[in-house]
């Protein structure tokens, strides 16, 4: 309208205090009219007087900008936040865990995303109204961060960007992910973060060690980055010198924290003088000492000197106190010259410096964990001691799930290129292991079993190949028992194949397809919160460690078609250790996939080594007839059918002598309830080292001893079965549908008394 254009020129206009409502022109400029004013106009109101009032209007957008931007950009400038293309956005993974999306988001060095996910789960947590719910979601919270901070660093690996864990800690990228957070609820959530991460570190303390001090400043900032230093056990000396140098930037002009700029000072100690520099930064201790004569803090200086180490700084700080102006002679400072006289005094009259002397890193007190036992784990230590004595053979060792808490490799073993190395990602190839095999060729690789006990030098995986200083494995010699492995036999490292890929279960499968072995050895091992890390299948020759950690569904599905194919084939036998714990673990990793395995149809042919054995003994015996209680059974019998006459042979009949023998067959129950270490040391007359079974094993890639321990775990199945067979102890019973029906049973489980030779035991 023609009545705007004043204004559009920026011209002035004057209006009543009290404007009429016969005007449109009074009705926009009026204070009761502030609705219809167009959006693209402020308003300005200078008061002039008592009576009137002056507003002055101005663009808001240039005059030749055309009507229809003009009229998009006043949506964009008052629109609400939720619409607004300026506010920022991330990605909630609503569904998944953290230890799942922990490494990938970590490798695209997504920090406010990370910390925004974290935030999600715990005030999932902290929002909930019922206590108990409330105690169980943090319990949930608390097992998932853990999972993931040990999925990001091991003692012999740590994920690219793994650091940006810890971007949750920063105060502005927490306030830049909800703003509109409560001081009280913000304070909650980060102790809850910050607590669950002391404690992982407290027990990972090797693995904490080796991040990189530079990208965790980078990530927390330094506020964040000064109160983790006493919490967490930060080195101070591992940063640079420009890291340094922001430090205490943040501490001299934002904070003006003196203290703590002095305790950050002390920790870079030992230096040549207090004129050295600090940590490879320009800071020095005499800076530092101008620092607190500008602040004029006795307390902060009687600090500094009591903790100054060697006693030659004491005395150098003590003199640069008492300078002189170089012109005028007269003392540089009076309260520096002043305290300086007093300290003096005090450390000749062998007084303290301070009354309570604090300690350098003030902090919270913690408890450092328990080292972990050098002793061998037990494999039933689930089992209750009390309860030991009434476990029969009927009954199953108690299932349980107790959160394990996964321990560093750097506790569980000494250093060494094998203990901090990452197994080789090698090929494998079916055709040339049945080649090599039917071959018999033997391999130039160290063994397995000498690399854990010590008896081997523990070097690079990949260069025991080749073995320089280990003494070559031979190949596995072959046991009076078919297809079975010798007790004494060793296990190569060229044979162990690691499979994390589709193909690579494929390769697995053919090879078992072509040569069927006639005993196969399994076991599992898992880390909290994994139903299964890992599954060990063995033959007499070869040892293969199947990932089951972050799979894709093919994976998974190649995984279960190769499971069930074996548990289900009749004419090869699983050895197992604990099978009913292990069957329910692999239902648990199936099961989410839509497969388990417990029908009678899915499993067959499976021995347990844990459950008691049956030992055959063929004896010589006389007949009952000849010996007074065989003859008073007899008798016995006789007497109940009616049989006069041979209850009047066997009253007159006399036993002749000698007294004839014939062959007989007695059965003894042994063994039973007994650990793994426990039967190796028993039938092979070996120490099994089962240190390593706390280790963690959802950390990718895994530590080269890791997978050594996990094969030899497997293939010592092989192994103990054959000494026990050769010791004459077979197995009671058997699990599957397979040796339900006698004529499907194999023939050491058909044997009878007149089948074996005699014994003279």
């Amino acid at each position: 309208p023609c009545w705007l254009k004043p204004w559009a020129r920026g011209l002035q206009a004057e209006a009543s205090s009290r404007p009429c409502a016969s005007s449109p022109r009074m009705l926009l400029v009026g204070a009761s009219s502030r609705a219809a004013r167009p959006p693209c106009w402020q308003a300005r109101r200078c008061f002039a007087g008592s009576r009137y009032r002056r507003l002055l209007w101005k663009p808001e957008f240039p005059s030749d900008l055309p009507p229809a931007l003009r009229q998009n950009a006043a949506v964009i400038r008052y629109a609400t936040p939720e619409v607004s293309p300026h506010k920022k956005t991330w990605t909630i993974h609503a569904s998944r865990c953290l230890h799942e999306v922990a490494p990938e988001l970590c490798a695209r060095g997504a920090v406010h995303e990370l910390a925004a996910n974290i935030v999600y789960h715990a005030l999932a947590a902290i929002d909930a109204k019922c206590p108990r719910e409330s105690a169980r979601r943090e319990r949930e919270f608390r097992s998932d961060l853990f999972s993931a901070c040990s999925n990001l660093f091991e003692a012999h690996y740590s994920h690219l960007g793994g650091e940006s864990i810890f971007g949750i800690l920063n105060g502005g990228t927490l306030k830049e992910i909800s703003p509109t957070m409560k001081t009280n609820r913000r304070k909650r959530l980060r102790e809850l973060v910050l607590d669950t991460i002391e404690e992982w570190v407290l027990s990972h303390r090797d693995s904490f060690s080796r991040l990189d001090g530079t990208l965790l400043l980078d990530v927390v900032g330094p506020r964040a980055f000064l109160n983790l230093i006493p919490r967490l056990g930060l080195n101070v000396r591992a940063l640079r010198g420009e890291d340094v140098e922001v430090l205490f930037y943040f501490l001299t002009e934002e904070t003006r924290d003196i203290f703590t700029t002095v305790r950050i000072a002390l920790s870079l100690l030992p230096v040549d003088g207090i004129r050295s520099p600090l940590g490879g930064s320009t800071w020095t201790l005499r800076r530092v000492l101008a620092r607190i004569e500008e602040r004029r803090s006795e307390h902060a200086l009687r600090f500094l000197i009591s903790h100054l180490q060697p006693p030659f700084l004491i005395h150098e700080v003590l003199r640069v106190l008492r300078e002189r102006d170089i012109d005028t002679g007269l003392v540089r400072e009076q309260w520096s010259f002043v305290t300086s006289l007093k300290l003096e005094a005090d450390m000749h009259a062998n007084r303290p410096i301070l009354d309570e002397l604090p300690a350098l890193w003030p902090g919270v007190a913690t408890h450092a964990p328990a080292p972990p036992s050098p002793d061998p784990v037990d494999d039933d230590r689930e089992i209750p001691r009390s309860q030991r004595l009434w476990l029969t053979d009927g009954e199953l060792m108690p299932f349980s799930i107790r959160r394990r808490l996964p321990l560093p490799l750097a506790g569980l073993a000494p250093p060494s290129r094998l203990r901090d190395a990452p197994w080789p990602q090698l090929a494998f190839d079916p055709a040339e292991a049945l080649a090599a095999e039917r071959g018999g060729a033997p391999s130039s690789a160290a063994d397995a079993y000498g690399l854990l006990d010590g008896s081997a030098d523990g070097g690079d995986a990949l260069s025991l190949w080749v073995s320089d200083g280990a003494e070559p494995a031979e190949r596995p010699r072959a046991s009076s028992i078919t297809g079975l492995p010798h007790p004494q036999s060793e296990l190569p490292l060229d044979a162990i194949h690691f499979v994390d890929s589709a193909q690579g279960l494929s390769h697995v499968i053919t090879f078992l397809q072509q040569a069927p072995p006639a005993f196969v050895g399994i076991d599992l091992e898992w880390s909290d919160p994994h139903a299964v890390s890992i599954i060990q299948v063995a033959t007499p020759t070869r040892a293969f460690v199947l990932d089951t950690v972050n799979r894709t569904p093919l994976y998974m599905s190649v995984l279960h078609c190769l499971m069930h194919w074996l548990l289900k084939r009749e004419g090869t036998t699983k050895l197992f250790f604990g099978f009913p714990h292990d069957l329910i673990r692999l239902n648990l990793l199936f099961g989410p996939h839509g497969r388990t395995f417990g029908h009678e149809d899915h499993i067959a042919s499976v021995v347990d080594l844990y459950a008691q054995r049956v030992r055959r003994v063929v004896v010589r015996s006389p007949r009952p007839e000849d010996t007074p209680l065989g003859r008073e059974g007899l008798l016995g019998e006789a007497l109940r059918s009616s049989d006069l006459e041979e209850v009047h042979r066997l009253s007159t009949a006399l036993p002749p002598l000698p007294l004839s023998e014939e062959l007989a067959e007695r059965v003894y129950t042994i063994g039973g309830h007994h650990s793994l270490a426990g039967l190796a040391q028993r039938y092979l007359g070996v120490q099994l080292s089962k240190s390593f079974r706390a280790s963690n094993w959802n950390f990718r890639p895994l530590s080269a001893v890791q997978v050594v321990y996990a094969a030899t775990d497997a293939h010592v199945l092989l192994r103990l079965e054959a000494a026990m067979r050769e010791d004459g102890a077979f197995p009671q019973r058997a699990f599957g549908s397979a040796w339900r029906h006698p004529a499907l049973r194999p023939t050491w489980w058909r044997a009878t008394a007149a089948d074996a030779e005699p014994s003279g035991a």
